[in-house]
């Protein structure tokens, strides 16, 4: 009775979500939205539903944490825990709902993401074997699933002229297909990496939902007249009904696997020689479909860009290209097999992360591009991905991010507030949780190299002296902190490693790794900022010499009168000097 009173609520947490996730999105990305008020949501009446869907799943979720405790298991406390952070995160997307600006769209679908994934990050560890492949995959799944049944349950309840009109067809083609494609893979990718056989109870239910995300893929290029969106609709919530059933399946587990199968979902009995580092890869399915998306969608900018006759830098092209290409070397590469078990090369890759491929990225300039290939639309039409875009780099949160006192603690302060707690001997036990760090060194990399040397600018950029104090005052933190690791006589996350047991690391010696990972913190923080240095002296003198050959360009073509009036102002005082 328990289980099916689970299965239930289960259920109606997946349906809340996908509504909820489906409002947002058609609220503020697929319905045509005109006039001076077309940046806010006011009067739209999917918020409402975005509101009480929201209190449902958030309900739901906090009786699916009290329910979770009566399982037998060792992943109940876990689980949990998991429903208590999706509560959380539930109703602040809820409260979202009462706030009318566009990228509150943003923020409410990002909360309600992780509300819907908290679970599955706290039951990642069902399976030892390959979780660190399926954790990602089922997160991954869940998201694009979730919000490509909610939007077409929610297209039901525009307008029969919003429903028809070409712009809102478009995009809801667009979007669908995207997801299904994703969603497809990841499940595709989720059953193979499970232990058993395809015809397993977890495996079939993964493989039901991508089939369900096919159909609808397909479908929706087929018609999207009110029949078809009404029958994709349905698929949608047949798939949340199989995505429920693959939660509630628990799998065998394997007794007899490794200790580092059972830790980090997979074998690191090879030795970490500089051959296996290059070689042995373990694919980061997150990572690798961030990449994929971000480059996929910059080489399509650029074709736009060169169709309209315009002319992006080949280099800003290259930058990005390269930047992503980094990411997925550092994340998929052996580099990111070993990270969790050898102390240097997880320092390796964190740095990696926040000083090479931050520091290219931002020479890329997304944003920029994004603007320059997609022309303003004026307000008789229905905002785009300009307004899109305008708006968000110019709302609070991203102020507030880019503010350089927030910028240079981000950049600087997370090295010390992940290293010398315990954050990270928990990521090392927690797939996810690195995963989360791995993306913050990213993302505060980015922000903080976006102020000093990036294309993209915010709304209130640095001055030159400005940038050179931020890079300055930087500089002394990273020292510091490789000191303080090469100084330190404890090992971190001691007992863990020392519970891998191979042979190889007690011949390098936990100690002697530290001492390593701190070098590397001291070298490979100082030289990044060494390189973002000389890039700024490089854009500052190139902006010297263009405002100089602007000035003389004014002077010598008559159009500078500054010059005119000091001269005629030094003749008044000479005639009135002579006048005595």
């Amino acid at each position: 009775m328990l289980h099916t009173t689970q299965f239930a609520v289960d259920l109606l947490v997946w349906i809340a979500a996908a509504v909820t996730m489906g409002a947002w999105t058609t609220a503020a990305f697929i319905r045509p939205r005109r006039g001076p008020q077309r940046e806010r949501l006011v009067g739209d009446r999917l918020l409402g539903l975005a509101r009480l869907s929201g209190l449902v799943g958030a309900g739901a979720s906090a009786v699916m944490a009290v329910l979770s405790r009566d399982l037998s298991g060792g992943y109940s406390h876990g689980e949990s825990m998991g429903w208590c952070v999706a509560v959380g995160f539930g109703l602040a997307s809820t409260l979202l709902t009462f706030w009318k600006h566009w990228e509150s769209a943003l923020y409410a679908l990002l909360l309600q993401s992780v509300a819907l994934v908290a679970p599955i990050a706290a039951t990642e560890r069902r399976v030892p074997l390959n979780h660190d492949l399926t954790g990602d995959t089922r997160m991954i799944a869940a998201v694009c699933f979730t919000l490509l049944a909610g939007t077409w349950a929610c297209r039901l309840f525009l307008s029969a002229d919003d429903a028809r009109d070409r712009i809102a067809c478009f995009r809801m083609r667009l979007l669908s297909c995207v997801l299904a494609v994703t969603t497809v893979m990841a499940d595709v990718v989720t059953a193979a990496a499970l232990p058993g056989p395809l015809t397993d109870e977890d495996a079939s239910w993964h493989l039901a939902r991508a089939g369900a995300a096919l159909v609808i893929g397909a479908l929706c290029w087929w018609s999207s007249s009110a029949a078809a969106s009404l029958a994709m609709a349905v698929i949608g919530m047949m798939g949340q009904f199989a995505a429920a059933s693959a939660f509630r399946a628990v799998p065998t587990e394997n007794p007899r696997l490794a200790v580092d199968v059972a830790a980090i979902g997979y074998s690191v009995a090879d030795w970490p020689t500089l051959v296996n580092l290059v070689v042995k890869w373990r694919i980061n399915p997150f990572f690798l479909c961030l990449a994929v998306a971000a480059v996929a969608s910059y080489l399509w900018l650029v074709h736009r860009v060169h169709q309209q006759g315009k002319h992006w830098p080949a280099g800003r092209t290259a930058a990005w290209v390269i930047g992503w290409v980094i990411v997925v070397l550092l994340t998929s590469s052996g580099v990111g097999r070993y990270a969790p078990v050898v102390f240097s090369v997880h320092m390796f890759m964190n740095l990696g992360l926040n000083m090479l491929a931050a520091m290219v990225l931002v020479l890329g300039g997304y944003l920029t591009l994004v603007l320059q290939a997609v022309p303003p639309r004026g307000e008789q039409h229905s905002a785009g991905l300009h307004e899109w875009v305008r708006t968000f780099m110019r709302s609070r949160l991203v102020a507030l991010l880019h503010h350089p006192l927030i910028a240079l603690v981000l950049m600087t302060g997370t090295y010390y507030v992940f290293y010398l707690t315990s954050l990270f001997t928990r990521s090392l036990e927690v797939h996810w949780l690195h995963q989360l760090f791995y993306l913050h060194f990213l993302v505060s990399g980015c922000i903080f190299y976006g102020l000093i040397i990036g294309v993209d600018q915010p709304v209130h950029p640095l001055p030159h002296l400005g940038r050179l104090g931020l890079i300055i005052g930087a500089m002394p933190f990273h020292a510091f902190f490789g000191v303080i690791l090469m100084s330190k006589t404890s090992v971190y996350a001691e007992g863990f490693l020392n519970s891998i047991g191979h042979p190889w690391m007690a011949a390098r010696g936990l100690a002697h790794d530290q001492w390593v990972g701190g070098t590397i913190a001291w070298a490979g923080g100082e030289f990044p900022l060494a390189v973002a240095l000389g890039a700024l002296f490089v854009q500052w003198a190139r902006q010297d010499k263009k405002e100089s050959d602007s000035f003389d360009q004014g002077i010598d073509s008559g159009d500078d009168e500054s010059l005119d009036a000091y001269n005629q102002m030094l003749t008044q005082l000479a005639e009135r000097d002579r006048r005595g």
